[in-house]
């Protein structure tokens, strides 16, 4: 390791001690020629320069031994008791043997002999220099490394593992007060960062972590508060010694508040919002981990209830986040175990009565919890990433069931399995599908996969890539729950879609509610002028299908034809014209 020495020898301090005025004369005139930039402190005695010593500490002590009221042995002796790494060099004559031997284990660092030879004292005030801005220079690395160790390199604030130890230290101050002052945790997750990140890079990014950074701590008390940055866009705040929650929660309104001004990055104007949970001590937890944990599960139920607001913790948090954590598990086990089924609900041709295909619908029967209903799950396999080998699951058996109706001879029809927003994701997913359709050996063209429009609109060119190499293989595509999300119309023309879904929502309340019944209406004179076939969902009665196809919707599905069925019922609805008596005459449709 190479040193600044010269930097070193300016930034020292030296304590001259010498009881003859002429030598001590001589001597720092010398030496403040060669360290122009050197401290000097002189002094004639050595209880004169321990006095010194104790109130300057100087780097260095140069020091004769022959002196009155106190030698330079005895004073060597008090220095090293009060700093035991403290550099003495010792002049001494060739004749002060007795002196020299006294000095032996006090740890001088160099001996000088007069008469002083100025190359020889100038050699050990260098060795004493160099050795210091080592140690310098050491200690600077450590305290950088102490630096990087304990805070964010790129906000400057306090990392995890800091914010741990304030805490800590936070919670053994207010629990030696008995609990009369409290502290509060907040958890912060920024909203909609990473739609920034991705669509105006990491750059960006970053900028806008920093500016974060400095508004959040603009909103604490600068000289009490810790705000740290946990990772990602996730933030966390102590805020110590507190009398009542509403502080906690006056803090949080107040971040709220700041967000709600744009952040200037760039040149543009980005707007986040903070979804913030608090825990807040003794109530909430005692201890650092519980109430770290408690203070991110509360931001998640703010993130729930709509985003850009804070939620206090409470106790059925916990109790839903260990049935959560058990449903978690019991998902992971349940496809190696065998648990999934799959249900096909027809869709249905109401000009004939015939069927025009199945939804395959995947259904879960927990060995001790029963069946589960896909509202409870599906959600949670989507959030764990579950839903890729589970949805490759779906489609390998629903492809392989398709494929043996055909071999037993009866129609052939395709199923539709739904992709969800993960497995849309999915690099592979064009060739996952391929490769099922290879193994099970059924025809491209009886598979359909639907797609949410929520799915399409985050990324058009990923989805208009992925979609045509699986309209390319053959496969029939068709975009489920239509009518919900934002896709453009200019979208819908680019795209291989075959197929739209007018969701059910709209279908519930057609027959009474004129904004439902227009939607579902320009919905299907849409799909006409597109030429693309148009389904209606979740059609339960009679006049919902009458209306429908009284307004040239042909393709229908829901309760009124059939409910979902188990693989084995599905036989005697591919005969012919299985739902004609339940259609009435195209008389009376109009």
């Amino acid at each position: 390791m190479e040193v600044d020495v010269k930097k070193k020898k300016n930034a020292v301090s030296l304590l001259y001690v010498e009881n003859d005025r002429t030598t001590r004369h001589m001597i720092a005139t010398i030496l403040k020629q060669k360290y122009p930039r050197l401290t000097l402190y002189l002094a004639e005695n050595g209880s004169q320069g321990l006095n010194l010593f104790i109130e300057h500490h100087p780097d260095v002590i140069l020091t004769d031994i022959l002196m009155p009221e106190m030698d330079g042995i005895q004073m060597a002796r008090e220095i090293k008791t009060l700093d035991s790494s403290a550099r003495i060099i010792m002049l001494t004559a060739a004749s002060n043997t007795d002196f020299f031997i006294d000095s032996i284990g006090i740890g001088i660092s160099h001996y000088v002999l007069k008469p002083i030879m100025t190359g020889k004292l100038f050699a050990a005030i260098d060795h004493c220099l160099d050795s210091i801005g080592l140690e310098r220079q050491l200690r600077q690395q450590d305290e950088e490394i102490r630096i990087m160790a304990y805070h964010d390199p790129l906000t400057g604030l306090p990392n995890r593992l800091l914010f741990n130890e304030l805490l800590y230290l936070a919670l053994a101050l207010a629990q030696r007060h008995d609990h009369d002052r409290g502290l509060a945790v907040l958890f912060l997750d920024l909203d909609r960062f990473k739609v920034i990140n991705d669509t105006l890079g990491h750059t960006v990014g970053d900028q806008l972590l920093q500016a974060v950074a400095e508004r959040l701590k603009a909103c604490c008390r600068r000289d009490r508060d810790t705000v740290a940055r946990r990772g990602g866009d996730e933030f966390i705040i102590l805020l110590p010694d507190i009398d009542t929650t509403r502080e906690a929660v006056n803090v949080a309104q107040k971040i709220i508040d700041a967000f709600s001004h744009p952040f200037a990055i760039s040149e543009h104007e980005l707007f986040v919002g903070a979804s913030i949970g608090i825990s807040i001590f003794p109530d909430d937890g005692a201890d650092c981990e519980t109430l770290i944990r408690n203070s991110d599960m509360a931001m998640y139920r703010a993130k729930e209830q709509g985003r850009n607001r804070y939620c206090l913790f409470n106790q059925s948090m916990n109790d839903e986040a260990a049935q959560r954590l058990a449903m978690e598990n019991n998902l992971r086990r349940a496809l190696q175990r065998g648990e999934f089924f799959l249900d096909y609900q027809p869709e249905v041709n109401v000009k004939n009565g015939s069927v025009i295909g199945f939804e395959a619908l995947v259904r879960w029967q927990h060995p001790e919890l029963g069946l589960v209903p896909p509202k409870k799950f599906i959600c949670l396999a989507e959030e764990t990433g579950l839903i890729v080998p589970l949805g490759e699951w779906i489609l390998r058996n629903a492809c392989a069931q398709n494929k043996a109706w055909q071999d037993a001879g009866l129609t052939s029809v395709r199923v539709a399995v739904n992709l969800s927003p993960r497995e849309f994701q999915s690099i592979n997913l064009a060739e996952m599908v391929e490769n099922v359709l290879g193994e099970t050996k059924l025809e491209p063209r009886w598979l359909e996969l639907e797609v949410t429009e929520g799915i399409m609109i985050h990324d058009i060119e990923t989805t208009s890539r992925t979609l045509r190499r699986l309209s390319n293989l053959g496969v029939h595509i068709s975009i489920d729950d239509f009518g919900t999300g934002y896709s453009s119309l200019s979208y819908i023309k680019k795209l291989p879609i075959n197929t739209l879904k007018i969701d059910q929502s709209f279908v519930n309340d057609i027959t009474t509610n004129s904004d439902d019944a227009a939607i579902a209406t320009a919905i299907i004179t849409m799909a006409q002028s597109l030429r693309l076939n148009v389904v209606a969902e979740g059609v339960e009665a009679k006049e919902q299908m009458k209306f429908l196809y009284s307004h040239k919707c042909q393709g229908m599905q829901g309760y009124y034809f059939s409910r979902p069925l188990p693989a084995g019922e599905i036989q005697p609805l591919l005969r012919e014209s299985h739902w004609k008596d339940m259609i009435p005459q195209r008389a009376t449709m109009h």
